[in-house]
């Protein structure tokens, strides 16, 4: 608009158009407020990102030092694991040598009561064929 057509208006639609800026103004500043607002946001959100990151490379050094725990923890019960296997397996290995030992003297108790049987047998074979021979005569 220029002065000329300015001029030529009456008051009350200056005063329209004022009221009209007015409310223009401060619809703008509203928006620059929140504009502002969206601002200080972002800043705080790049600033805690940076934050987020340093968390995050500290929580790394934590998670490595967990994964180290556990590989260790898992190295132990392995080892541990095969520590109790070979002492099953000497265990093992005695019990088969002791089973062995008592199979092999009851083998041979067995033996000494056949042969003491066998002995007796033949006794009473010889005191059966005396007595028979002395009936006979």
């Amino acid at each position: 608009m220029s002065d000329m057509d300015l001029k030529k208006m009456k008051r009350s639609e200056l005063l329209e158009i004022l009221l009209r800026q007015n409310q223009e103004i401060d619809r703008l500043k509203l928006e620059l407020a929140e504009a502002r607002q969206m601002l200080a946001d972002r800043r705080i959100e790049i600033e805690e990102s940076g934050s987020i990151a340093e968390a995050a490379l500290k929580l790394s050094g934590v998670f490595d030092a967990a994964q180290e725990a556990c590989r260790q923890y898992v190295e132990n019960i392995k080892a541990r694991s095969e520590q109790q296997e070979r002492l099953c397996r000497e265990m093992e290995q005695q019990t088969k040598e002791k089973c062995d030992a008592m199979i092999a003297d009851a083998k041979r108790q067995a033996d000494e009561h056949w042969a003491q049987a066998d002995s007796k047998i033949q006794q009473v074979i010889e005191e059966t064929e005396g007595l028979k021979r002395l009936l006979a005569r």
